[in-house]
């Protein structure tokens, strides 16, 4: 169930992934085929809801690592994610040690941690239970760095023992530091910055790229975890790219 993406991140290599925002398992289903690295399926801002979260996670296959971004960093969504099998969590709005400190907590049992037990389709419902006690420690936790006080309390935050990797929220960030797009230049250079302070510590980071462009940077300042885009985008981006060519060859030999 974990699937590729916690051995990547620990040998220092690039993986790649999808943003899921619709609603259906064959978008889980088709993308864990194309051969990403991990899926991510977005509860908080897609209308996407727990029933429905684990008819999605049903169908991926193959070495895809499942993810989930919970709506908030809150232990009772964390304990619903994580007993439907889902091998990591992306805590939105992290922008504290102590914020970091109960992301961390929420994903482990006790003694360690605060999760609750009961893992459903996690543990094959019940069938390998004991097995899933024994990886159940290997759960990723990323944090989302998306605020001026995120910014602030970085080396805190991703220094948490049990944060696995960092992820930038290029959107919130940006409106967070008074700007409207990444590519604003006081936004660029505080990216530039975390992914220096991360490097020095050893922790994976990551990003939102919508577009070549955000890929190009996110790679050239040396981040592995990287979302290329979402299934809307690429639906909208190969519908307007086939539409866009018919009209011009049309046009060509009309």
């Amino acid at each position: 169930m974990f699937g590729r993406l916690r051995r990547l991140l620990e040998e220092g290599k690039l993986a790649f992934g999808s943003w899921v925002t619709i609603g259906n398992p064959e978008v889980t289903e088709i993308l864990s085929l194309l051969g990403f690295d991990w899926l991510l399926i977005d509860m908080e801002h897609a209308p996407i809801d727990y029933q429905l979260l684990e008819h999605m996670l049903m169908p991926v296959s193959g070495d895809v690592t499942p993810l989930v971004r919970v709506p908030f960093n809150n232990p009772v969504y964390v304990k619903r994610v994580l007993d439907m099998g889902v091998a990591g969590v992306l805590f939105p709005l992290v922008s504290s040690k102590a914020e970091a400190e109960l992301a961390v907590k929420s994903t482990h049992y006790p003694p360690k941690g605060i999760r609750g037990v009961g893992p459903r389709r996690a543990s094959k419902y019940g069938l390998k239970r004991k097995e899933y006690y024994e990886i159940a420690e290997n759960v990723i936790v990323i944090v989302q760095i998306e605020t001026v006080k995120a910014v602030e309390n970085f080396e805190d935050i991703v220094s948490v023992e049990g944060v696995d990797a960092f992820f930038i929220g290029p959107n919130d960030l940006s409106f967070s530091l008074g700007c409207r797009s990444w590519k604003e230049e006081k936004v660029r250079q505080t990216i530039e910055k975390l992914a220096e302070t991360a490097k020095s510590m050893g922790v994976p980071g990551g990003m939102y790229c919508g577009n070549e462009e955000a890929l190009r940077f996110a790679l050239d300042i040396g981040f592995q975890f990287i979302a290329l885009g979402s299934d809307v985008r690429s639906l909208i981006r190969g519908a307007r790219e086939i539409l866009e060519y018919a009209r011009k060859y049309a046009e060509k030999i009309g």
